[in-house]
C-alpha cells in the first residue's frame, strides 16, 4: 500500500493531525481511531505515539471528558442480536445551545447489530405525542417494528403512553438507570461515543451544531465502529433527516 511520508519538518506533521482531529469533518476522534484513519493514507516514525500525545493534550477532548463524562461501572454485554433494528437502545443529549430552528436536544437511537444510529435533532419541551410520530416515522416506517428497546428512565419513555404503544407493537421495554452494570455495554459505549463527538462539536462551533450533525459527525463517527461489525457487508451507516428539528408544525 502506498503512503505519504510525512518529514519531521515545518510543522507538517501537526497540520496534517490538525486536518484529521479539529476540523469540521473529524469531530475530534480519539487516537486509536485517529492514527487508523492516518495510516491509510500517511507515514512517519513514532506515528502512533505521536498521535496519542496529540490527542492528550487537546483543550476541547479534556474539557469533554472533565465536563461531560460519568465514570462507568463495569458493564454486561447482552446476547448479540441475529437481525438488524430488531434491537435498539435510546438516549437523549440534553442542554444543547438552541440552534436558529429552536433544538436544544438530540434524540440518539442505535441499532444494537450494526451500530446504524439515527441522530434526531429536536426540542426538549417537545410532548411525546410528537415524539411517537417522529419515532414512527423515522425507525418502524424504515426498519420495522423492534424486538426491544434499551434505554434510561427518562420520564418522556416511562410514560403510561408510551409504554401502552409499545406494548400493542409488540415491542419489550428494557429500564435501566444510566450507566448500571445491567445495561448493555457496547451500546453503552457507542451512545457516550456518539455524545462526546456531539458535546466537542458543541464547544466548537456553538449554536451551529445542528448543521454538523449530517456529514461532519456522521462521517467521523461511522468509521470508528467498521472493524466491529466486519461480518455485516454494507458496514454501519449513520441516519439523519436534513430537515429542521422536530418540532410542532
Amino acid at each position: 500500500m502506498d503512503r505519504i511520508w510525512i518529514p519531521h519538518y515545518g510543522g507538517l506533521r501537526n497540520v496534517v493531525m490538525d486536518e484529521a482531529h479539529k476540523s469540521r469533518y473529524s469531530i475530534h476522534p480519539g487516537s486509536d481511531k485517529m492514527y487508523h484513519d492516518l495510516k491509510m493514507t500517511y507515514w512517519w516514525p513514532n506515528m502512533k505515539l505521536e498521535i496519542a500525545t496529540y490527542v492528550s493534550k487537546c483543550l476541547t477532548c479534556s474539557k469533554v471528558i472533565v465536563e461531560y463524562q460519568k465514570p462507568s461501572e463495569l458493564l454486561r454485554q447482552l446476547e448479540i442480536p441475529v437481525w438488524k433494528w430488531e434491537q435498539i437502545s435510546m438516549d437523549f443529549i440534553t442542554k444543547l445551545p438552541k440552534t436558529a430552528s429552536g433544538c436544544d436536544t438530540v434524540w440518539v437511537i442505535v441499532d444494537r447489530l450494526t451500530k446504524s444510529v439515527h441522530f434526531l435533532p429536536i426540542k426538549e419541551t417537545d410532548m411525546l405525542d410528537r415524539l411517537t410520530r417522529i419515532y414512527l416515522k423515522e425507525v418502524v416506517s424504515r426498519h420495522g417494528v423492534p424486538i426491544s428497546i434499551i434505554s434510561d428512565r427518562d420520564s418522556r419513555l416511562t410514560a403510561h403512553f408510551w409504554k401502552s404503544l409499545h406494548k400493542a407493537l409488540g415491542t419489550r421495554l428494557d429500564m435501566s438507570t444510566a450507566y448500571h452494570p445491567q445495561t448493555d455495554g457496547q451500546s453503552e459505549r457507542t451512545i457516550q461515543t456518539l455524545k462526546d463527538m456531539l458535546r466537542a462539536c458543541v464547544i466548537d462551533f456553538g449554536s451551529s451544531w445542528e448543521t454538523h450533525l449530517p456529514l461532519p459527525i456522521g462521517s467521523a463517527y461511522q468509521p470508528a465502529f467498521a472493524k466491529r461489525t466486519a461480518y455485516i457487508a454494507t458496514g454501519p451507516v449513520v441516519i439523519f433527516d436534513p430537515s429542521p428539528c422536530y418540532g410542532p408544525r
